[in-house]
């Protein structure tokens, strides 16, 4: 599991010429079905910042660098990673449970397992922050993520323990 976190800021490298094409600047997902499409880049996207490298362009999302087959960069529709950081979470009730902090993928970096989410400060230093898994997910709207109402993200496996 990766949170999308440690992938922003890496260099992107591409394996055809060897040349480092730019850094991660965001990640997009597909607004529907969840799905990694791409990632947006800090030189490719300085005056267009809607276009990336798609994901099936990318090849790997490593520790230390994403690699791409080729430097094909094009127009990426969805959401970003930066949009999702902040938004509130409630339960269908109406409850709220806290923001979205971060999120998290699968190991290949193509689905998004769940979220990271924080109540506060002082909850984050005393009890640590909770999870919610993509299933109990209810509406990942714009601004809002709505999960059924007997989810705590604090029920949830901790960061650490296996979400698989």
């Amino acid at each position: 599991m990766r949170r999308a976190r440690e992938i922003v800021g890496l260099p992107v490298l591409c394996l055809k010429d060897g040349n480092q094409i730019g850094w991660v600047k965001d990640v997009v997902f597909h607004e529907e079905n969840r799905k990694i499409d791409g990632i947006l880049m800090e030189r490719a996207s300085f005056f267009q910042s809607s276009k990336g490298i798609p994901r099936e362009h990318i090849e790997v999302f490593g520790k230390d660098a994403v690699t791409a087959k080729e430097h094909v960069v094009q127009k990426l529709q969805g959401v970003r990673w930066s949009q999702k950081v902040g938004n509130q979470v409630f339960t269908q009730g109406g409850e709220a449970k806290g923001t979205i902090e971060d999120v998290f993928l699968d190991d290949s970096v193509e689905n998004i397992v769940g979220f990271e989410v924080s109540d506060g400060l002082f909850s984050d230093l005393t009890e640590g922050r909770g999870t919610i898994l993509q299933a109990n997910v209810v509406v990942d709207g714009k601004d809002i993520l709505i999960v059924e109402d007997q989810v705590s993200p604090w029920n949830q496996p901790r960061e650490g323990s296996s979400l698989s």
